[in-house]
């Protein structure tokens, strides 16, 4: 007989196999990102009452494969769908990111309890509607350090000294920032100033409930978000499809 997996998990992402089923993409708290096949997803809606929607947060339970191949879902008992970040289409746009995101960054069968509860976390603020881009501005830089890609905001990285100045200019291939007086001519960087540089350590040593109480400027926040977009796409050697959504709804988002 195989065995049974269970597991509390969310659906991250999902795509059409064959006629009638669905190959399913969850990240769950203990085995970490696992594909599945829902048998007759396609043919009928019944089967599992709206269960595989992107984001639905699940009582999981697959039937592991004999030998090698995908795993079948046996049930998915649903624990939380964030109804309302359905209805608010800046707050589904950021999560669909945040999803496709860890998506990218994680192996199959390679659990990380941390990822879970952050993305747990991200998914109940973009339902309560709280400061959706700072939430995912939050999970992004979050997310670098939990993949083992922190960056560092603290010492230039060649005098090893705290900031001086207006502005910095971090090196994405370095992880770090150069300070003005060690940054060579026609070096090319991504220029940020102290403001931003600040409220990104300020986030990545923060804990989650105390996040919020951190203030950015709106030019604060452009620099912060520009430059963690870059650094995952740098990392990644991509640019997530979902930006394109998030570009297109930037006038509309809220902070």
């Amino acid at each position: 007989m195989p065995g049974i997996f269970k597991s509390p998990a969310f659906v991250i992402s999902g795509r059409d196999m064959g006629e009638s089923d669905r190959i399913i993409t969850f990240y769950t708290m203990a085995g970490g990102k696992v594909r599945a096949v829902a048998r007759g997803a396609k043919r009928s809606r019944r089967r599992f009452v709206n269960a595989l929607e992107p984001f639905t947060m699940l009582n999981l339970s697959l039937a592991l494969p004999r030998t090698t191949g995908l795993s079948r879902i046996e049930s998915a008992g649903i624990l939380d769908s964030f109804p309302s970040l359905r209805h608010k289409v800046e707050c589904y746009v950021l999560a669909s990111l945040c999803c496709e995101l860890v998506n990218l960054w994680t192996k199959e069968n390679d659990p990380q309890e941390d990822l879970f509860k952050l993305l747990r976390w991200c998914l109940n603020c973009l339902n309560e509607g709280l400061h959706p881009r700072k939430t995912a501005l939050f999970f992004k830089i979050l997310l670098l350090t939990l993949a083992g890609y922190a960056p560092g905001f603290d010492l230039c990285l060649r005098c090893k000294k705290p900031p001086v100045g207006n502005h910095v200019f971090f090196r994405l291939h370095a992880g770090g920032f150069i300070c003005g007086e060690c940054l060579k001519s026609r070096e090319r960087s991504h220029k940020i100033s102290l403001g931003a540089l600040r409220s990104l350590r300020y986030i990545q040593n923060g804990s989650l409930d105390r996040l919020y109480r951190l203030t950015m400027t709106d030019a604060a926040f452009e620099e912060a978000w520009s430059l963690i977009k870059s650094l995952h796409c740098h990392h990644l050697d991509q640019v997530p499809a979902s930006y394109a959504a998030v570009d297109g709804l930037k006038p509309e988002i809220g902070k």
